[in-house]
């Protein structure tokens, strides 16, 4: 779990500098995006992810695991019909 959390920002930094790259040269583009990046949509994960990991960490290791697991694969499952359904 650690690594996969050390490695979780230098994924992010790179999928989005790529992402906004990518779309640099966009004909139909706003001046709220840049590239294929919404900047508002970004700023609201940003600011919600530094405010609330500190939460998850801290239900992640209070909760039974068992409740832990069966939460997230309920949770997993409601994303896949949302995938599937749209």
């Amino acid at each position: 779990v650690a690594i996969a959390s050390a490695c979780g920002l230098p994924i992010a930094v790179a999928g989005t500098a790529s992402y906004m790259l990518l779309g640099w040269n966009r004909e139909d583009a706003s001046e709220w995006i840049i590239g294929y990046v919404y900047l508002p949509a970004f700023t609201a994960i940003v600011a919600s992810s530094i405010f609330l990991a500190p939460v998850g960490a801290r239900l992640a290791h209070s909760l039974p695991t068992e409740k832990l697991k069966r939460f997230f694969a309920v949770f997993l499952f409601f994303v896949g019909i949302k995938i599937l359904w749209w």
